[in-house]
């Protein structure tokens, strides 16, 4: 199934509870710090998990459907010596204090020869998810804003976002 195609039938199913990034601890200091590693994200539903991750060379997003959190298969993460773990994000994102949310557009921006490049989920309470993996470090968590100057900058290489309406506010 497409990235697009996974993202919706989960969406359409399911609430989301959180956003989960990965990253290690940085002990090097006498502060401890969290160090993001936003390589993959998961959003973490009513049941199992989404995982979003950077394809290609920075080109594309791709998307499963995953019983749990895991990043064997990440060699930044996998191989880090650092201790690693994930962090919620949620609040930070939507900061309206909900056990879950329902998600209710999905916009996919694509171009030629890349079915998803970006991603972005409109959620009730008027809280948007932009995910980029075009970014360098991984996947840019970013919002409505952060879409907004994403197509300012690149929308001339892609073609229309397609939109979907999962359900009504």
């Amino acid at each position: 199934m497409s990235a697009r195609g996974t993202v919706e039938e989960a969406l359409r199913d399911h609430h989301v509870r959180d956003v989960l990034v990965p990253g290690w601890i940085d002990r090097d200091d006498a502060v401890a710090e969290f160090r993001p590693q936003p390589v993959a994200v998961w959003l973490r539903l009513d049941e199992g998990l989404l995982r979003f991750e950077s394809l290609g060379q920075f080109e594309r997003l791709g998307c499963a459907r995953v019983p749990s959190v895991g990043w064997d298969d990440i060699g930044t993460l996998a191989e880090a010596e650092d201790e690693v773990i994930v962090a919620s994000y949620g609040e930070q994102l939507f900061g309206d204090g909900r056990d879950e949310l329902r998600c209710l557009r999905v916009r996919v921006h694509s171009a030629p020869g890349v079915e998803c490049r970006c991603l972005a989920l409109d959620f009730e309470g008027g809280r948007t998810l932009f995910l980029d993996p075009t970014w360098t470090f991984g996947i840019r968590i970013g919002n409505e804003a952060d879409e907004r100057r994403w197509t300012e900058l690149y929308g001339s290489d892609t073609v229309p976002a397609v939109t979907t309406v999962l359900r009504d506010e």
